[in-house]
């Protein structure tokens, strides 16, 4: 055989180097649902807020010719209920749009390490403690939500950013995000297998419970504002690059500066930015 064919055979083996990202994401993903899952839940935020949208100035010309007779008065307490439960609902809507993603090294880890049988069983048992974890931090939060709701317009939103940015430069960041990082050895089968899958799922929820609290908190508080979809948007891009880069804690600075320049941005009155 001759150097000219040998070369020539050599190079038709080399592929392109962009050939291998593509590789990897066309290959079938063990987490592939829950990403699914994770992309509905943006769609029907999406469309909830884009539907609210529309029919504000409905709900806002309605409410000029209405008034409260007495029997709405006696619906009083129905009605907060009502609004909790949606709140609640809401929120459980956003841990799945912007926490479910993180969770996805977890769901690949749970799903590899169980048996072929159980593992679509084992991710979704991961899911549901994982996600019970931040639900749950939810409905402790959205409690005293009316407090703040009182406070002048943006304050409160000043407020959680200020914090969320110095949470990011704690040592308990750190260490939470590192723990949010490590993996668990779980039981093939039976019973241990489903209290294994559970403890991993609670430690997963709590260490990023324990990172992610102060940004979460900055959701809850922009929840009802205009934004809402672009704060979604921010904060999910910040816990996403902190769980899967490789040395989390340049971001978690970036993540740092980005926020406390947004709470001066929120507190500033508009004629601070008139010169811009």
């Amino acid at each position: 055989m001759s150097v000219r064919g040998t070369t020539a055979r050599a190079a038709s083996r080399v592929r392109p180097l962009w050939t291998a990202p593509v590789r990897r994401l066309l290959r079938p993903r063990v987490s592939l649902v829950f990403e699914l899952v994770a992309v509905a839940a943006w769609i029907a935020l999406i469309a909830s807020a884009v539907t609210g949208d529309s029919h504000d100035g409905d709900r806002a010309g309605a409410s000029r010719h209405h008034m409260p007779g007495p029997h709405e008065v006696h619906g009083a307490s129905v009605s907060v209920s009502a609004s909790a439960s949606v709140n609640v609902a809401m929120w459980a809507l956003m841990s799945v749009a912007m926490m479910l993603p993180a969770a996805v090294p977890a769901l690949v880890h749970v799903g590899t390490n169980s048996l072929r049988w159980r593992r679509r069983r084992a991710m979704a048992t991961f899911a549901a403690v994982y996600l019970a974890v931040w639900i749950g931090y939810g409905a402790l939060l959205l409690a005293p939500a009316p407090l703040w709701a009182r406070l002048p317009e943006g304050v409160a939103l000043a407020c959680a950013l200020a914090l969320a940015a110095a949470w990011q430069l704690t040592v308990h960041k750190r260490r939470a995000l590192r723990d949010c990082h490590r993996s668990s050895p779980l039981p093939p089968s039976g019973r241990r297998a489903v209290a294994g899958t559970c403890r991993f799922g609670l430690r997963q929820g709590w260490a990023c419970l324990r990172s992610c609290w102060a940004l979460m908190l900055v959701m809850a508080v922009a929840s009802g504002g205009n934004g809402m979809l672009v704060w979604m948007a921010v904060l999910t891009g910040i816990v996403i690059t902190e769980r899967l880069a490789r040395t989390p804690r340049r971001p978690t600075r970036l993540a740092a500066a980005v926020l406390a320049v947004a709470a001066l941005a929120v507190l500033l009155p508009d004629t601070a930015w008139r010169w811009y």
